[in-house]
């Protein structure tokens, strides 16, 4: 699904070849210079291309929007659990939380084991009661 987005994306936009390629690879892969011209010049149309698949996402009907869950499911999946840009796309239109809840349903099915940080979900959340039951407890303390 990522190779098909990103050449729609491609075609619609005018992106280079080497655009194109930014798009199916994860960030963690990037290198230096490729990091850097996606943040120069891929990162701020990135709205604009979110506007235009959300806009796609919403004219098709129920089934075919869950075969583009499906789809990067099994994308990412393949991966390991981490999205490429066209996936982090998808995802934003989709939903982050509908995506990872069924991508750790899925690979739990499937046995297939995650890389560390996809799954930081719960993870971050047991950091936001963290700080916020300190932040509390510490209010009271200088009160009284």
């Amino acid at each position: 699904m990522s190779v098909e987005l990103a050449a729609v994306l491609a075609g619609e936009f005018g992106l280079t070849r080497q655009e194109r390629a930014f798009l199916v690879k994860t960030r963690r892969s990037l290198d230096r210079l490729e990091r850097r011209h996606y943040f120069q010049f891929l990162r701020p149309r990135e709205k604009v291309f979110k506007t235009y698949l959300t806009r796609q996402y919403n004219r098709l009907p129920v089934e075919e929007q869950q075969k583009w869950l499906d789809l990067t499911l099994d994308s990412m999946l393949a991966k390991g659990g981490e999205p490429d840009l066209v996936d982090c796309l998808v995802m934003n239109v989709i939903g982050p939380l509908r995506v990872f809840h069924h991508l750790r349903r899925r690979s739990e099915e499937r046995g297939i084991r995650l890389k560390v940080m996809t799954s930081f979900g719960g993870l971050s959340m047991v950091l936001y009661l963290v700080v916020i039951i300190t932040a509390v407890v510490l209010y009271f303390i200088a009160r009284y």
